[in-house]
This record gives structure tokens, sequence and C-alpha cells, in this order.
């Protein structure tokens, strides 16, 4: 699944250490400025930690593992918490069966594209709180995937309202970036493009969803139960604190 995820988000510098895939996207988003580790490293493991360090630093960002339960070496964890890395955001994986999506009828309209336009991308701007200087950066991330992939806007009277971002690889779609327009909330336009993604990719052969959510975020937490997602594990963050 986590392999999965990252084929969805990009970074734009991917290098291989072993089973350890380390990411970096000029400081924009934890998960494309960490080490993702599926497999064990090249032995020793303190000085693969180190490689990492390195990595992170000769680039001005924090180095940062992201870690679930399944993460290689199995001390890992135990291993960076000894070097000073601590527990940061924790993020939640919920999946849901696409069948039980398309099912939903919302009566907003939705377009998706297989491109970012600039209403998009105004929407995502406006709806985010993102610094605006970051856009581009997290355009280049959605862009980057070389996977099937959709950009959902959502409409309520011409107006543009909410918007979204599907990837597909085999039978999941990964949903990201849901946001809605702030003038535009308690409308059902969240429900509307996760709706909307789940049809557009369900005719593409996905039969499976996920998504990930900030395990303090309740708004979402609450929508996506209602959808039928359930949870499937959590991620949390390791980084290192320095003086």
């Amino acid at each position: 699944m986590e392999q999965i995820a990252s084929n969805a988000w990009v970074a734009e510098e991917n290098e291989r250490l072993g089973g350890w895939l380390l990411r970096a996207n000029s400081g924009i988003t934890r998960r494309a400025n960490s080490v993702l580790p599926i497999g064990p490293p090249p032995p020793p493991h303190d000085e693969a930690i180190e490689k990492v360090i390195q990595f992170y630093r000769e680039r001005n960002l924090i180095p940062r593992f992201q870690m679930t339960e399944a993460s290689k070496p199995v001390e890992l964890d135990r291993d960076l918490s000894e070097r000073g890395f601590s527990v940061g955001l924790q993020v939640e994986i919920h999946t849901a069966a696409i069948n039980h999506l398309v099912q939903k009828e919302p009566e907003i309209d939705v377009m998706i594209s297989n491109d970012i336009s600039d209403g998009w991308m105004s929407v995502y701007n406006e709806s985010s709180g993102y610094e605006e200087s970051s856009m581009e950066i997290r355009k280049g991330l959605m862009k980057r995937t070389a996977l099937t992939k959709g950009f959902a806007l959502a409409k309520i009277d011409r107006a543009l309202a909410g918007v979204g971002f599907g990837v597909v690889e085999g039978k999941w779609l990964g949903l990201f970036n849901i946001a809605v327009h702030p003038s535009m909330r308690g409308r059902g336009v969240a429900l509307a493009v996760n709706t909307a993604l789940a049809k557009w990719a369900h005719q593409r052969g996905a039969r499976s969803a996920y998504l990930q959510v900030e395990s303090e975020n309740l708004p979402a937490l609450k929508l996506y139960t209602k959808l039928g997602f359930q949870h499937l594990y959590t991620y949390w963050y390791r980084k290192l604190d320095e003086e």
C-alpha cells in the first residue's frame, strides 16, 4: 500500500538506498521529503541512517522517515528514537470498496480532466490555506506521476466549488487533495468529488479506493466513515530533532 501511494505522489528527487527510498521535493509535503523504508537498507544500519541524515542536510531539509509497523528493518523505529528522531504527525490510511462509493448520486456537477486547469488550481489554493509560493511545487507533485490521473472540479450554479485528485494503479484508486471552497462548505461538495472520482476510476478498472487523512482531522474522518471507508493502518513520521 505504501509503495502504491508513493507511486501516485512522486517527489522531484528519488534515491534508492537498498530497500529505502529517499525522497526530496523542495521541502513541500512530508511524504515527498522523507524516507520510505519498505525494505532493509544495506548494512550496517547505523551507516544507512547517517547517509539519510547527510542526504537531507545537503538539501537543507529535516531528516525524516515515514514509518509503519511494516517498516524495515524491524528495529528501525527503536533505532531512530535512540538517535534523536521524535514522533511527529500521524496519518491514517482508510480504504473502501468502489462498488459502495459509486452507488451514491450527489446532485452537484463534477468534471474530470486529465490535466490541471487554472480553475482547479485557483480553488485548491483558496481552499487549502497553503502558501501561494508552494502551489507550483504542489502542482509538480500531481503532474509528475506516470499513472492514470484525473483532476475533479465541482461547480454549483457555474461557480467553482471544490476539487480532488485521483490516481489509478491496478485495482486501486488513490484520493488526494479533496478541497472545498470556503464559500461552498456544508453543501455536499466533498461527497460529490469523491463519488465522481470513484466512478471515473471504476471505468478504468479500479475496485478499491484508499486515502490518507491526518488523525486529528475529525471532520474528514467523519465524512469518510459516512462514505464507507474503514481504517487499514496508521503511519507516522520520525524527524531528527536538532538544536
